[in-house]
């Protein structure tokens, strides 16, 4: 049986070389490095859970969200450089829950948030994703919404949020309507309207992209501008040229 993800599925298109080590030779817990972003993304998703699942409404408010955060940091303080680099992603974090606080309806209470999900889309093949918050609208029908940390793009890339919808289809049976990315550091939602043919093609894609995987041979290493995040970067064949792609928080899909 085949698990998927959309992780797993993103990362193999960007780098079938990362895919193996991380997923075929299991190298992670040797070469896995703690990073600023993902620790201060992760606790800005803790945040908002306990923000809107635990704390009552009546006694939600902007200082309440910081405090959770500060909870939250305080546990894992992993990746940061040293105590200036801390302080730049903590301010980062607070600001985004401050936009979040400002522009967002605080008295929502999600259907679902940060829940695991896993459904068999064939026989040999089982699909799972974290979904971060499921909202049930006036209507009856569902609005997924998936928080990113890093910057808005120009352009969404739109099949994480169908494979999403993919999986929850298959969980309920409330009618799904739309989905969303929800850029905590703009402030912004970017929402798509979703459609049976639109999971069709998400079904197809999946399963495309499964067969790719399960019939590769060679896994090559495939330099590009997500190179300088890679933990496995000292043992890539390609390392030399995968060196020339620079740092920058901003490609990053957080």
């Amino acid at each position: 049986m085949f698990e998927a993800s959309p992780f797993k599925l993103n990362m193999f298109l960007q780098c079938p070389r990362q895919y193996k080590f991380q997923y075929i030779e299991h190298l992670g817990d040797i070469y896995k490095k703690a990073r600023p972003y993902f620790t201060m993304g992760d606790h800005v998703h803790a945040a908002l859970k306990d923000f809107l699942s635990a704390v009552p409404i009546s006694e939600r408010s902007l200082p309440k969200l910081e405090n959770l955060l500060r909870e939250k940091w305080r546990r894992n303080r992993k990746g940061f450089n040293n105590r200036e680099d801390e302080k730049r992603w903590g301010e980062k974090a607070l600001n985004q829950l401050r936009r979040f606080a400002k522009n967002q309806d605080i008295s929502v209470t999600p259907l679902m948030i940060e829940n695991y999900h896993k459904v068999e889309l064939t026989p040999n093949l089982v699909l799972g994703g974290r979904i971060d918050r499921v909202d049930k609208e006036a209507d009856g029908s569902l609005h997924i919404i998936d928080y990113k940390t890093g910057k808005m793009p120009a352009e969404i890339n739109q099949i994480q949020l169908h494979i999403y919808a993919l999986i929850l289809s298959k969980k309920q049976d409330l009618p799904l309507k739309k989905a969303s990315y929800l850029y905590l550091d703009a402030g912004k939602l970017r929402t798509i309207e979703l459609t049976a043919a639109e999971l069709a093609q998400a079904t197809s894609y999946v399963i495309g992209m499964v067969n790719r995987i399960c019939t590769e041979e060679e896994y090559p290493a495939t330099p590009n501008i997500y190179c300088w995040n890679c933990d496995f970067l000292e043992i890539c064949p390609r390392k030399e040229e995968a060196a020339k792609f620079t740092a920058n928080e901003d490609d990053l899909d957080l």
